[in-house]
């Protein structure tokens, strides 16, 4: 089954669409599908760490060997916390900042509350 998802695509900045009642891995597929349509890096943006690596997982499967997925994990420690991350996670977003300015096509997954830290200049 080909779906045309260019047709429904954000052609300018600021357009933003919406793709719902996706089930099982079909947000997977959808994103997928869109990356190799797409002349360009997609950022998708998760409700929480869970779908993120969900996504991060499902989304290689569906979409071609060399396209580009990359993830910006979440800090999962709270403000008041006197604990550092886990180096994993800090590895993972030191090497996922310093490979974003090189990937001009590709799928960045990021969850939301990740989106609410500022990050240094």
């Amino acid at each position: 089954m080909a779906i045309d998802f260019l047709d429904n695509f954000p052609s300018k900045p600021g357009d933003q669409r919406v793709w719902a009642n996706l089930t099982g891995s079909g947000q997977a597929w959808a994103l997928a599908q869109a990356a190799k349509q797409h002349q360009g890096l997609l950022l998708v943006i998760t409700a929480g760490t869970q779908s993120a690596l969900q996504l991060e997982l499902e989304i290689p499967f569906y979409a071609h060997a060399d396209t580009e997925i990359l993830t910006f994990p979440d800090w999962e420690t709270l403000p008041y916390d006197s604990f550092s991350p886990h180096q994993d996670i800090i590895s993972q977003r030191l090497a996922t900042l310093n490979k974003l300015p090189t990937v001009d096509r590709g799928v960045l997954v990021v969850p939301v509350s990740t989106l609410m830290h500022r990050l240094a200049r």
